[in-house]
This record gives structure tokens, C-alpha cells and sequence, in this order.
């Protein structure tokens, strides 16, 4: 809707016996979502996504979410940006702008179709290939023919339903100033790109706002409906036969007595398909209004005669509607803070149980309801249309002897399993006793009643591991938070660990015990650890010492035993010579664990030595003159005098040396005079006298 009126794995199900849990995470709106994989469905925050209206989303067959999608965007499980998933050819503000189809047959395959959105440049409808097995198993879009073009204007809507078989898939579009449908087959060959065409006789055209609304099958796939807001404020129902793909016995109908400013927008049919729920707004007076109808007869006036006001809103703009896992309907409201629910909707009137806002999704000041909810293959909440598949009773991942169970018996005629170590059987529920450990391709072929006439062939990979010690031995570590700890990942294995984290390796968060939990198929097992704490090494450098520059010093560690050294001289060695005073230490590491130790090097009882010559012409070799070591003394006076007996230079501190000036003025080259007095640190005085050359 347009700115312009402001809108490896199983499908056996733990907490819902009649839904697919493709559709188990939902994200829509400005980063909102739904968990339905627990009762009643939880918020979630975790979306980095935002989207006016259209989104998608596609979990595992066990409703671990594997990606969605804004039409602009694909996002992986961790919510980053999938690889080669940022330039999609979608838009955020277009009804239905997006649907994820599984490649019928492929466990790692998905088609994510696009289209663009009325008043905007591109309205083309196109696909992006997802692989799961990419990027290490969060999946990447294939490079190769992004953004492929099917057709080049559509409607800003499109919708999804299984073929009869129950493998393939039907995407359904509308061309643009047209009256035709166009029914696209997605098999395991990929997809058509002939589509099967059908006239229904409503031509959509003119003002090209005319091509918002939703497209939405019923989950049987039987019935189908187009909404047509604004000049056409009209709702078209027609029947669909999902063998051929062909669309007939189209109907109009018109919720609101007369045309509203804004009129129909979203549309779904109750889990039974008998009744239709239609939202509509008056966009002048700013009031909302969910509509029902009871469309079992297809008549015009007998639909429009049953028309039950279900709710009505002065606060919000009604937006779509979308059956839930749970069998409920959900319904988004522009800029709300919630979701409404119908608790019954197979019930005719007010006893479909409408509760207002019900689920609370974040403050008015974040808006995270807008007009849309994810749009799925609407197959995924028929509770009869479930593909076949199969799974192993619970047990534990060591058991050899596996009992192998199918979701569904109903439309089975026989049944052929090879359990992947030539190994065949023919029974509904067979055992099989697998001689070693490992990972084994378990095929069943379904032999099917249907109006396929074909048969099912479902391939998984069972783990019966070989131990339950993979985690390996207890450790230790110096810190309690740089520890690694885990498995190589594993495809198609789920992971829990006692800290609630879901990957195959964790970073130790404090020392404990720490045990992780691996899940493939409906079997567990599990392994501990303990991560206890290291004795830190110990390091000495022993006392502090002395140094002259004739006599340097060795410092090095009391002990040896020690893995690497590091000194504060860059130095990596055992132990280290100097003749310079300073503060000096080594830090040194055993077992990754490190120590470090501090020792102060001081002047030492060295011996006075005075040199004969210095040349102070700035060549920074021999510039000054004056004691050539520090050396720690009691007392000390050195005098220098030119050759008239003037004292040119006097001082006390041994470390103060003459630059061959005197009163700021170079003094010419020559022969002076010195004079030494000065007491060691063990009281012994010395009287010392001589010349210096000083040559520049």
C-alpha cells in the first residue's frame, strides 16, 4: 500500500498435530515477529528488518527459522545479512511483494519470488535461488542469474499453493491492465516460465493504486481471492484447480455498500475454506472494518446477504489477514502496537471469537504492526495437504535399533523403505537394527492415492553416533572466559547447551560444568564437561641489582620451567643482558597461562673513569666530558680550568658533564686542567687531577 493513504528435519509437529511448522517464525512489520512454536505464539524482537507490508519467512521442518525476507533483503538465522542477499528486486511497500518456495524434492533449495510495487519503477516479477548449504550452512543466494526476470508488470501481489501431488508449487500473479492470471509450476526440474493463463473477465487497469490488495488462496487451494481497492472497491472470488492451475466461475462481490475512499485490502479464508474475512478502511473518516462471509454457495447476493461485521476500529487502518500455525487468524493494524486474533474463525458470525489487539508487540513509539503479515505456501495450514515425510521415535542418538515412523497414512497405497546400508522394507512403521555407528541416507518411497498418480520419494539422514563422549576430557584453563569448548558443526544437528546458546561451540563464560545437547531427527544425546581453573604460574626475578656500563648485568628467572619469555626490551629469550639502569620485566607463559615479574636495575659501585679528549662538534660521538659511568657515590666535585687558572666548569653530580662552553661560548681547542674529588659508597675517599684535550 502506498504512502499516499497511509497501511534436515521433520513435519511431525510436538505442539500443533495439524500444521506444518515451515511457517513457525513470522517477521512483518517494523522488526516484529511471532514464535509459534510455542502456546500461544511469543513476540519476538530479534528482526533487523522493517517492511510497510509484504515479508516472508521459512523455517525448518522442526520451526527453527532458516531466513527471511523485507523483498529487499534476505536475513540468515542470525540475523545478518545473508551472502549476496542485500540486492533484491522487491519493495517494502507492496501487499504481498514476496513469498519463499521450497524446491519441490531438495532439502537445501528455496526460490524467493519478488515483485515490485504500484507507483514505482520496478513492478517486474522475479526470483532469487537461496542454498542452505552455503556460507557454512546459513545459506547464500546464488549469484549466478540474481534477480531473474519472469514477467515485466505485475500487480504488486502474488500468492503461492501446492499442485495436487502435494510436491510442486503453483505461484499466481496478475498481469497489469489485464483480466489474466498467470499460474507458474515450480518442480523439481525448477520452475516453468510458461505460465498456465486464465481470464476472469474483471479487467484491473486505469489508476495504477487499482493494484493493491491482497491475492490469497484458501489452504486447500481450492478457492482463490483477489482484492481490488479504490476505484474498484470490489472482492473477486473464483475457484481453482490445482492440478491444472486454471482459475473459473470468478465472482464479484462488494463488502461495502458504497465505494469508501479506500475500500477492501486484505482477505483470508477460514481453515475450512467456507468463510472469507475481508478488511476494509475508510480512509476519509479513519475507521477500519473487518468484514466475514459465508461463501459456500458462490452466489453474488447470498455472499453479500451474509455479511457479519466482525469488528470495527476508529483508531487504526485494517491491513492483512494470515492464518496461523495454530489454526487461529491474525489480523495487523497500521501503526499498532499489537495484533488482533480470531480464535474461531471456522465460526459463522460474532462467535468466531474476534479479541482485539491480543498479542502486544513493542510501544506506539516503535510501531512495529504495520499493514502487512508474512506470506506463505498457504498449502502449509491445510491440515490434510501435508507432504509426506517421516521421522525415527524419540530415543537416544546410540541406539541402533530404530523405529521409523510416517507423519501421515491417509492417501498411502504402499510404501518402500531403504534404510541406507542395503537394507529394504515394506512395512508402515518398520525396525531396523543398524550394524555400526554413522550417518545413514534413509529413503522412503510413498506409492500415493492422489490425483498426482505418482509416488513420494523423502530422503534424510539419520546420525546413530558412536559415543556420548564428544565433548572430550575435563580442562582447565587460566581464565574462565577464553575458553572454547564444542564440536565440529555437524549438518542438519541441533544444539543446546545449559547456557541456552543454540551453536556447536561456546565460549566458557565462567569455570563449571558445562554440557551440551545434540538433537538430528528426533534423537538426543548428550555430554558434559568440566572446566575447572589452572594454577597460575609463578615468576621472580629476584632482588633488585646494580649495573655499570663496564659490567653489565644477566637478569634471567629464578625458575626456567616456563613455555615463552617476554621481555620489556622486545627480547624473547631466557634471560637478558644490560648495562643500563632502569626498571626492567619479563612476563612469561606455562600452559597458556601467564605471569610477570618487575626487578629495578640501579647504578652501581663502579670504577671512576675519566677520559683524556671529547670533540663537542655535533657529530653525537664524544660531545661531553665528564665521568664515563654513573657509578653511586657518597661525594663528588669535579673542577676544570683553562690554561690562565680560571675555573671554566664546577659540579657535585656525577651525571652532569661539560660541553666544552663556558658563560654560553665555545671555548677554544686546547688542553685543560681537571681536578676529582670523591667518596665511594664504602666511605673510601679519592683526590684525582689531570688534563683534557678538547679537539672540534
Amino acid at each position: 500500500m502506498k504512502r499516499y493513504f497511509f497501511i534436515f528435519s521433520f513435519l511431525i509437529s510436538t505442539f500443533y498435530c495439524f500444521a506444518q511448522k515451515q511457517a513457525n517464525i513470522w517477521y512483518f512489520g517494523n522488526r516484529a515477529g511471532l514464535d509459534f512454536n510455542q502456546i500461544p505464539p511469543q513476540p519476538l524482537n530479534n528482526s533487523n528488518l522493517n517492511s510497510v507490508e509484504g515479508t516472508s519467512s521459512i523455517a525448518d521442518n522442526n520451526g527453527k527459522l532458516l531466513f527471511y525476507t523485507n523483498g529487499l533483503a534476505i536475513m540468515n538465522r542470525k540475523h545478518l545479512l545473508m551472502k549476496n542477499g542485500g540486492a533484491l528486486a522487491g519493495h517494502p511497500s507492496s501487499t504481498n511483494n514476496t513469498v519463499i518456495v521450497p524446491l519441490p524434492g531438495n532439502d537445501s533449495i528455496y526460490y524467493v519470488f519478488t515483485t515490485g510495487a504500484a507507483n514505482e519503477a520496478n513492478q517486474q516479477f522475479q526470483y532469487n535461488i537461496v542454498n542452505m548449504k552455503g556460507d557454512g550452512g546459513l545459506g547464500e543466494v546464488e549469484p549466478g542469474g540474481m534477480n531473474a526476470i519472469i514477467e515485466d508488470k505485475i500487480f504488486e501481489k502474488l500468492a503461492a499453493i501446492k499442485h495436487c501431488n502435494n510436491k510442486d508449487t503453483w505461484i499466481v500473479v496478475h498481469k497489469w491492465n489485464s483480466d489474466e492470471y498467470h499460474s507458474y509450476l515450480l518442480t523439481a526440474a525448477g520452475l516453468s516460465f510458461s505460465p498456465v493463463v486464465s481470464n476472469t473477465g474483471l479487467i484491473i487497469g486505469g489508476y495504477e493504486l487499482n493494484e493493491l490488495g491482497t491475492l490469497k488462496f484458501s489452504a486447500k487451494g481450492s478457492k482463490f481471492v483477489a482484492v481490488h481497492p479504490l476505484e474498484n472497491d470490489g472482492v473477486e472470488l473464483m475457484d481453482f484447480d490445482n492440478t491444472t492451475g486454471i482459475f473459473s466461475n470468478p465472482i464479484v462481490f462488494h463488502p461495502n455498500v458504497t465505494p469508501l475512499s479506500l475500500g477492501v485490502y486484505g482477505a483470508e479464508f477460514s481453515p475450512d475454506g467456507r468463510l472469507l474475512y475481508v478488511t476494509s478502511n475508510d480512509y476519509e473518516a479513519q475507521k477500519a472494518t473487518l468484514y466475514q462471509f459465508d461463501i459456500t454457495s458462490h452466489n453474488v447476493a447470498a455472499i453479500e446477504a451474509s455479511k457479519q461485521i466482525i469488528h470495527q476500529n476508529t483508531d487504526f487502518l485494517a491491513g492483512n489477514l494470515q492464518i496461523g500455525p495454530d489454526l487461529k487468524m491474525y489480523m495487523a493494524m497500521f501503526n499498532d502496537t499489537s495484533v488482533s486474533v480470531i480464535e474461531n474463525p471456522n465460526t459463522y458470525g460474532t462467535g468466531c471469537n474476534f479479541v482485539y489487539n491480543k498479542i502486544y508487540l513493542g510501544t506506539q513509539s516503535n510501531t512495529p504492526v504495520q499493514y502487512g503479515l508474512p506470506t506463505f505456501v498457504q498449502s502449509y495450514f491445510d491440515t490434510s495437504s501435508n507432504p509426506y515425510d517421516f521421522t525415527r521415535l524419540p530415543g537416544n542418538c546410540l541406539d541402533r535399533n530404530i523405529t521409523f515412523k510416517i507423519n501421515r497414512l491417509s492417501g498411502i497405497d504402499s510404501v518402500k523403505w531403504n534404510f541406507g546400508d542395503s537394507q529394504q522394507s515394506q512395512a508402515l512403521q518398520p525396525t531396523h537394527i543398524y550394524a555400526t555407528p554413522g550417518f545413514y541416507d534413509v529413503k522412503l518411497i510413498v506409492y500415493k492415492i492422489d490425483c498426482s498418480g505418482l509416488n513420494d520419494t523423502i530422503v534424510r539422514k539419520i546420525w546413530i553416533a558412536d559415543s556420548d563422549k564428544f565433548l572430550g576430557a575435563d580442562t582447565s584453563s587460566c581464565s574462565a572466559f577464553n575458553m572454547e569448548i564444542g564440536v565440529e558443526e555437524i549438518f542438519g544437528v541441533n544444539y543446546l547447551w545449559n547456557t541456552g546458546l543454540t551453536s556447536n561451540k561456546i565460549t566458557t563464560s565462567g569455570f563449571g560444568d558445562y554440557w551440551l545437547e545434540m538433537e538430528q531427527n528426533g534423537c538426543k544425546i548428550r555430554d558434559s564437561i568440566k572446566v575447572s581453573q589452572m594454577p597460575k604460574p609463578t615468576v621472580s626475578l629476584g632482588r633488585d641489582t646494580n649495573v655499570c656500563k663496564s659490567k653489565p648485568v644477566i637478569l634471567k628467572t629464578v625458575s626456567a620451567n616456563y613455555d615463552s619469555y617476554l621481555w620489556s626490551t622486545g627480547e624473547t629469550t631466557s634471560s637478558i643482558q644490560v648495562n643500563q639502569i632502569g626498571t626492567y620485566h619479563v612476563t612469561i607463559s606455562k600452559n597458556f597461562c601467564e605471569a610477570s615479574d618487575t626487578i629495578q636495575v640501579l647504578v652501581g659501585d663502579c670504577d671512576v673513569y675519566i677520559p683524556s679528549a671529547f670533540t663537542p662538534n655535533n657529530d653525537n660521538l664524544n660531545e661531553t666530558f665528564g665521568v664515563v659511568d654513573n657509578t653511586a657515590l657518597q661525594y663528588f666535585s669535579l673542577q676544570i680550568y683553562n690554561k690562565w687558572g680560571q675555573l671554566i666548569f664546577n659540579s657535585n653530580d656525577v651525571t652532569k658533564k661539560w660541553d666544552g662552553t663556558f658563560k654560553g661560548k665555545n671555548m677554544p681547542n686546547g688542553t685543560y686542567v681537571w681536578m676529582l674529588n670523591y667518596t665511594n659508597i664504602r666511605g673510601r675517599k679519592f683526590y684525582e687531577q689531570g688534563t683534557v684535550m678538547l679537539i672540534r
